[in-house]
């Protein structure tokens, strides 16, 4: 039978190197200054492998030299025991994953990963489907629950008027159920969740509301310069418009992005709106903006309170650490405050509209530079590989214009060039130079 016995196992003492006790039928006992250990030792397509059956004593003798005749058993019946533990292994991780939450966790756990979503949409997936699914087939078998489960599902969502939010859920739960196809978990003909699942309408495009007329920008200039609420709050509220950048842009402003002696604010690939891998890709640059001189002002006014470091826009609400940054809602507030509906006046991302709208019929200047501003990429063929232009120079003169416009009509006057371009008489645009 073997070679090896108990008595002998337990007397081998370890050295600093490791060695092998021969047992017979490919079975082998490593031993380690760390510990002894079973290894079948084979070769596969002539190829040499080591399969471990465990450690020693916790695999006793006897219960290895079984593995091992298992093992030549396979081998002669031409399977590679290898593969046959690794299936079994596949076969028992799919066996866990018994209920429709359970594969949906697991489906989300490996997307997250393989798309390398953010953390903020990873949990804005999970919360879609512990709100809307979980509660009423989350314990049951995938196999076994019938289509109209998951079409109660989505048509409660949807009952409710939140139809984008049916969308996202039906489109997270059809790739659970492609997830369970994929491992084995459900037969391709049993899933039957796809893009027409529930009959859903498409839903209805909305844009941000935004200001385009000029007498009521001026009037919105006149209230925010008005604004009776808090210093931090009005800053921001003053240089929404005239910057147009996204509102999550300047609310994680820090001051450690902002070049006051060259007037140049860099915000971050972490702090734009971008895939993630992007954002960590240090190829990626930095989005450059020029600060015109009211920017400046206002900056100078806030750097006291703010400054010299941390957000530029700090909340100040005595529940948060001195480092915490202003909440996403406060611009929207103070816009209510102020009597102005934020679904169909003007919302905090509406002055990117209104900006990217009036510049380009008031003052004159080309969609390219406009677009740089508000960090889109080029709409050319292949733009977001070799169109790397800045226009940097050219937005400088841009961005100071454009602020120029801002105080005019905040003194309810029309600028003479704004007029021009009411009457069809539009000054050249200007010629594009790479800075």
């Amino acid at each position: 039978m073997g070679q090896l016995s108990e008595t002998q196992i337990k007397a081998t003492k370890s050295g600093p190197k490791e060695f092998f006790l021969n047992d017979g039928d490919n079975l082998f006992l490593r031993v380690r200054e760390t510990g002894k250990a079973w290894i079948y030792r084979y070769e596969w397509e002539k190829k040499p492998i080591k399969l471990g059956f465990g450690p020693y004593p916790a695999v006793s003798l006897a219960l290895a030299r079984a593995k091992a005749r298992e093992a030549n058993t396979l081998r002669a019946s031409g399977l590679d025991p290898r593969e046959v533990r690794r299936q079994q292994e596949e076969q028992a991780r799919v066996a866990q994953l018994n209920t429709v939450e359970r594969l949906a966790r697991a489906w989300h756990a490996s997307a997250k990963k393989d798309r390398e979503w953010s953390d903020g949409y990873a949990e804005k997936v999970i919360r879609h489907l512990e709100i809307h699914v979980f509660p009423w087939v989350g314990d049951q078998s995938i196999e076994t629950i019938p289509p109209t489960e998951i079409v109660r599902c989505l048509h409660r969502i949807k009952d409710r008027g939140n139809l984008e939010t049916a969308q996202r859920v039906r489109e997270a739960v059809q790739h659970v159920y492609q997830y369970a196809v994929d491992i084995g978990a459900l037969e391709p003909a049993k899933n039957f969740v796809n893009k027409n699942t529930g009959g859903l309408p498409p839903p209805r495009s909305r844009h941000f509301a935004a200001i385009t007329e000029p007498e009521k920008l001026g009037q919105l200039m006149r209230d925010i310069q008005a604004y009776k609420g808090a210093f931090i709050t009005r800053c921001a509220l003053r240089l929404a418009p005239m910057m147009f950048q996204r509102p999550g842009q300047i609310r994680f402003a820090d001051w450690e992005d902002i070049s006051l002696d060259i007037k140049l604010w860099r915000c971050p690939p972490e702090k734009m709106k971008m895939r993630e891998w992007q954002k960590r890709d240090s190829r990626t640059p930095a989005h450059l903006v020029p600060l015109p001189r009211q920017a400046m002002e206002i900056l100078q006014e806030l750097y006291p309170l703010t400054g010299p470091s941390g957000p530029v826009f700090r909340s100040m609400s005595r529940r948060s650490e001195k480092s915490r940054y202003m909440s996403e809602n406060t611009v929207n507030a103070a816009l209510r405050a102020m009597g102005y509906d934020t679904k169909e006046d003007i919302t905090g991302h509406g002055f990117r509209a209104t900006a990217r709208t009036m510049i380009r019929e008031y003052l004159g200047w080309d969609p390219d530079v406009i677009e740089r501003h508000l960090a889109h990429v080029s709409d050319e063929e292949l733009g977001g590989s070799y169109d790397r232009t800045t226009f940097l120079t050219q937005r400088r003169e841009m961005v100071q214009q454009w602020a120029d416009f801002l105080d005019d009509l905040q003194a309810r006057k029309m600028p003479a060039q704004a007029e021009n371009v009411l009457r069809f008489v539009r000054p050249p645009a200007p010629k594009a130079r790479h800075a």
